[in-house]
């Protein structure tokens, strides 16, 4: 345990899995030289109350890259074996198997945890052993700028397993808190003023957000300075154009149906546009997969980073090109 003093459980869940309909892969996707769920892993590393990482996932063999990935940090594991999509039920029994009296939430797509805001909310928790939850709060009606974590009590996810009624309800991160504030015992505390300053996607779910990310990384790392948050809201302050590049990413409502699109490419003469379609396609959350026979064309569309298909069935697909 980092902290000597605290005599709690207190256990990081990275939530992870490599089937995103709009960017396969893409925890394992590189961010400079280094892997997204390895920036996520290095920074949550960095809290000074965490004594424990784990990345939870399901049992799919898809997922099983992530396994690698835990014992490359020497981390550990937690494989659910029920529905893939039941990221409650996932969260839920993956406290209960770590017997975590504080579960942190992390969302393995979120290259940019920033752990001195993270510290102050699992000290908030553990001041008030009363709270279910914590997490930033407003200032002036602005969100801060942090996604993808949150500080929690084991009894909190349990009561959301039992709460969460819909599938629509269990295949995000804890919806029900905010839908039936009156179960849960809840606060916030306030970032430091910077992280106010500039509202942006912070993670990464589509070829946009990775190219977001890298302009930001290089841009950082020509001035000797690291790729951490703090120096990407200072950079996003002095350089707002780059926000361009991934700022009309439509995000995934809680009760919203998404779609799919398949190209099937037969010949190299329209890879490239297809390739620009299926990056605008992405950033309107339309799930995106390929078809081709051709095995140089499957390469080229492998190394761009979209999913591949062996074989298909076109009734699942909202929308088929073919070219």
């Amino acid at each position: 345990m980092k902290n000597s003093t605290v005599n709690e459980n207190i256990v990081a869940f990275v939530v992870a899995r490599l089937s995103s309909s709009r960017l396969p892969g893409k925890q394992l996707k590189k961010i400079g030289d280094r892997r997204i769920i390895d920036w996520t892993i290095e920074n949550v590393k960095k809290s000074k109350f965490v004594n424990k990482i784990v990345i939870a996932t399901t049992d799919e063999k898809d997922n099983r890259p992530l396994v690698d990935v835990a014992k490359e940090h020497k981390i550990d594991t937690f494989l659910y074996n029920g529905d893939i999509n039941d990221v409650v039920g996932r969260l839920a029994k993956a406290a209960i198997n770590f017997d975590a009296d504080v579960p942190i939430l992390i969302s393995g797509d979120c290259p940019l945890i920033w752990t001195e805001s993270l510290d102050k909310m699992i000290e908030k928790i553990l001041q008030d052993k009363k709270l279910d939850a914590v997490h930033l709060c407003l200032k002036e009606k602005q969100h801060t700028i942090h996604e993808g974590m949150g500080v929690f009590r084991k009894k909190c996810w349990q009561l959301t397993d039992k709460l969460s009624d819909k599938p629509n309800l269990r295949e995000h991160q804890f919806p029900i808190i905010g839908l039936k504030p009156e179960y849960f015992n809840t606060d916030c505390v306030v970032d430091d003023d910077i992280f106010y300053k500039v509202r942006h996607r912070m993670s990464v779910d589509t070829p946009a957000d990775l190219k977001f990310m890298n302009v930001v990384y290089y841009e950082l790392k020509n001035k000797d300075l690291e790729f951490n948050m703090l120096n990407v809201v200072e950079l996003l302050l002095k350089k707002p154009h780059i926000m361009s590049i991934n700022k009309d990413v439509h995000q995934v409502k809680i009760d919203e149906k998404t779609k799919k699109a398949l190209f099937i490419v037969k010949t190299g003469d329209n890879l490239e546009l297809f390739f620009d379609m299926a990056y605008d396609l992405t950033k309107k959350a339309v799930g995106v997969r390929f078809f081709s026979n051709n095995k140089e064309l499957y390469t080229k569309i492998k190394n761009a980073g979209y999913g591949i298909l062996e074989n298909f069935d076109k009734k699942q697909f909202d929308f088929v090109i073919e070219g």
